[in-house]
């Protein structure tokens, strides 16, 4: 009798039995706007007062996005891209809750996350971005692409982050967004939409930046890149095992110097030199057979290759040398003298 009397809510069970309870939980209670907007905004909402604009004068954005990612779409059902979006978000979630990144949000594969929105990360907000952003590249190298099918390989993404002033605010009254603005936020766009597979690309601003926030962190120069919108910019490769794996150890560059001011060029990369071959190459073998392509054995490392010499031209024979008019003169009269000797026989 006692047993029968008691219900679900007398129990205490051992594992949550909706994981989403919480969350509604949270959004009830509104303690779920402190992981949606900053905490000055979410006191301002929670309150019921509108938010006005506020500008940042210092702040570094990061942007990701995912390499292929439309033909994974292309080949992968719907869920499938889902599920493969879930896992890498929650690891880049862990990662921003401990490196201390705000996130933005995201849109499709493209995640956005900011520091120092508080003005409480002056003497850390590079440097915070940076570790985040080696440590995002490592994660999603451990995401696979399908559970189903291992073969299918990992996720590959492209890194971009930029340093300077935004203006943010909460836009709309239904599903309000709240958002980030400024140049600051296309140029770090640029930023990672320049990048290549497993790097990490940052500005001249971010990376003199860095250099004081973060002096033992490895910054190579990467010359002049052409920004849409901005001209021609000075970029930098930031970490050490992201430059060092297309970067051959005999030809890598010293730590970065400022006070030379010299630019540099471009160092010829493989994916720059060779676009569509290297951007094969940024999934695994396997990868890129599940996505219809063919792989030769010559390319079966995981890792990007280097840029292989073409191979010469083969020899042609040479073309006939054209008779001249002079000569078909000369010719024909032997021609028809022989016909009529033919002839006359």
């Amino acid at each position: 009798m006692i047993f029968g009397e008691m219900t679900a809510n007398d129990t205490e069970p051992l594992v949550e039995a909706n994981p989403n309870a919480r969350i509604r939980t949270e959004v009830a209670t509104g303690d779920m706007l402190y992981k949606v907007f900053p905490k000055a905004v979410a006191d301002k909402l929670k309150a019921g007062q509108k938010v006005e604009p506020e500008t940042h004068n210092n702040v570094t954005i990061f942007f990701s996005d995912i390499v292929r990612f439309t033909d994974i779409s292309r080949v992968l059902s719907p869920v499938k891209v889902c599920g493969m979006l879930d896992r890498l978000y929650l690891a880049f979630d862990a990662l921003a809750t401990k490196h201390d990144v705000f996130k933005v949000e995201t849109i499709g594969d493209a995640w956005m996350g900011v520091t120092n929105l508080e003005n409480n990360q002056n003497e850390t907000h590079a440097k915070r971005i940076a570790m985040f952003a080696i440590d995002a590249v490592e994660a999603a190298s451990n995401v696979l692409i399908d559970e189903d099918d291992p073969d299918a390989g990992y996720v590959h993404i492209r890194v971009g982050f930029h340093s300077g002033p935004v203006v943010s605010n909460v836009i709309g009254s239904l599903n309000p967004r709240y958002g980030l603005f400024g140049d600051t936020v296309n140029t770090a766009s640029r930023m990672e939409s320049l990048s290549l597979s497993d790097r990490i690309q940052c500005s001249d601003v971010a990376a003199k930046i860095l250099v004081k926030q973060a002096p033992e962190l490895p910054l190579r120069k990467r010359g002049k890149v052409a920004v849409k919108g901005k001209g021609n910019m000075v970029t930098f490769w930031v970490g050490e095992n992201s430059a060092a794996r297309m970067v051959p150890k005999s030809n890598a560059q010293p730590m970065v110097n400022f006070a030379a001011g010299d630019i540099v060029s471009p160092r010829p990369m493989p994916v720059e030199n060779h676009g569509k071959r290297s951007a094969m190459n940024a999934l695994p073998k396997h990868g890129l057979q599940a996505l219809g392509f063919h792989v030769s054995k010559k390319h079966e490392s995981k890792e990007e290759l280097e840029p292989q010499p073409e191979e010469p031209p083969k020899p042609t024979q040479p073309a006939p040398r054209p008779v001249t008019t002079s000569e078909a003169t000369h010719k024909a009269p032997r021609q028809i003298t022989y016909r009529s000797r033919s002839l006359s026989q």
